[in-house]
């Protein structure tokens, strides 16, 4: 009972008061079982992982995680690129060669260290990632044109109350039925009131137009229309071109993006765990215990993922 307890969110202190037992019990119950998930050997890597960062103790540490199975790997309490070469190079080269993917974050630091640790291994971007970027860019353009514009003026209304409008497909806005939108008091297609904003400023449009290429071309899966979006961007004196040059930078790897299935989603999800985990137990000061409770729930958390399949 104390293990089941173990594996659903509950404090340490909570399970050994429940079962009138030390905290050190429990802890050594959960060591027990953790070691049953937390393999150590490095004999054998998953042909596509996806590799991420959370913020753990008073610091981000990395974790990696199998692209097929979305299980984790390992988690090492520095994201470091001297740790994450460490930890690696303890595989065998011939194993390190097996692996075919690497997903991740453009902005990861540790981008760079995927050719020398997986020499045959393609470095695919995560597709959230990238709209992340341009839609970031859109706001910050979108705002700088409001700065410009008075605060009564319908348009700066209507782009601070109904901001995510503009970061939606334009295919999906209406364009025929007008709708009362509160921010500027009258009836109007959504279509005709962006591109009202949009006619305040050159550099607004065009920024907007290659953000609805960028997520066009990123939703259908299109890496030649990727590409062209890239290519064909000129530089706007905003924030897009820092993003686009990014883009441009790692333009192979971005557009892997789009021809392969895999991406570091999955360990967004275990992040969100690991999050809870450790608001539950007001932080951890232990390394290891943090680590043998991730195992922990993890694991009960796919079990009962599977039973909610079934």
């Amino acid at each position: 009972m104390v293990l089941f307890e173990a594996f659903s969110n509950c404090s340490l202190t909570d399970i050994a008061r429940r079962f009138h037992v030390a905290d050190k019990t429990v802890q050594r119950i959960i060591d027990e079982e953790a070691a049953k998930y937390n393999y150590h050997q490095k004999l054998w890597l998953p042909k596509h992982l996806a590799f991420d960062e959370f913020k753990a103790t008073n610091k981000m540490s990395f974790i990696w995680g199998d692209g097929d199975r979305h299980q984790i790997g390992a988690i090492l309490p520095s994201r470091t690129a001297y740790a994450i070469t460490k930890y690696f190079e303890g595989f065998p080269l011939s194993v390190r060669q097996q692996v075919q993917t690497v997903s991740l974050d453009l902005n990861a630091g540790y981008i760079n260290l995927v050719p020398r640790l997986f020499p045959n291994a393609k470095i695919v971007v995560d597709r959230f990632h990238i709209v992340q970027m341009v839609s970031t860019a859109l706001n910050m353009v979108r705002i700088q044109v409001m700065k410009g514009l008075s605060k009564r003026s319908k348009e700066y209304r209507f782009m601070k109350r109904e901001w995510k409008i503009f970061l939606k497909d334009f295919n999906e806005l209406e364009a025929i039925k007008p709708t009362y939108h509160t921010s500027v008091g009258y009836y109007e297609t959504t279509v005709n009131l962006v591109a009202k904003c949009l006619d305040l400023s050159p550099e607004f449009r065009a920024a907007y137009e290659v953000y609805q290429e960028i997520i066009g071309a990123v939703r259908k899966r299109d890496a030649s229309a990727l590409a062209a979006a890239l290519e064909s961007y000129r530089s706007l004196g905003n924030r897009m071109d820092q993003s686009i040059k990014t883009l441009k930078k790692y333009k192979r790897q971005v557009i892997n993006a789009l021809r392969y299935e895999y991406s570091n989603g999955f360990l967004e999800g275990i992040n969100g765990i690991i999050k809870k985990i450790k608001n539950t137990a007001y932080g951890y000061t232990n390394w290891n215990n943090f680590i043998n409770r991730i195992f922990l729930e993890r694991v009960w958390f796919r079990a009962k993922s599977s039973k909610a399949a079934a």
